[in-house]
């Protein structure tokens, strides 16, 4: 798999993870967790995380409790609601999806952008380019391209 496809790839998982929160469950799905235990955003790692517990973490404990994810759903419906009609309709929902896809994806793109200009000139040189090592997720945790 090519980088930018691996790229897209976690970045489409990314915005996955990030409006999951707005997915309607499959009625076999399992009960939804009780009160208080971790959601996605209180496993996740990197600057995404970092990103939604400086916005949502009003109490500073480092993960996200039940009204600190309501209020991040909220954020999220609003920005679907392009009307500000507080409802979004069937037909308008693939549209409101496809744009919060597109704008985690613009900003993931730029988060990653950012670590790779290393000397913060807004270039990307092809030697900051080779030297980007990033992390993927695995199994196990992150891992390395195969041929670091």
């Amino acid at each position: 798999m090519h980088s930018s496809s691996r790229t897209l790839l976690w970045t489409t998982l990314a915005a996955g993870l990030l409006l999951g929160t707005v997915a309607v469950q499959a009625q076999d799905a399992p009960p939804p967790p009780p009160p208080g235990a971790p959601g996605p955003m209180d496993r996740a790692a990197g600057p995404l995380r970092q990103e939604m517990l400086a916005k949502y973490d009003t109490n500073k404990d480092g993960k996200l409790d039940e009204s600190e994810r309501a209020a991040m759903r909220m954020d999220h419906f609003k920005a679907m609601d392009k009307k500000g009609t507080g409802k979004i309709s069937k037909a308008d929902f693939p549209a409101a999806m496809e744009a919060a896809r597109e704008a985690e994806r613009a900003r993931a793109e730029a988060a990653l952008f950012d670590r790779m200009d290393t000397n913060k000139d807004g270039y990307v040189t092809a030697e900051e380019f080779a030297a980007f090592k990033p992390d993927w997720p695995g199994k196990d945790g992150p891992r390395r391209h195969k041929h670091d």
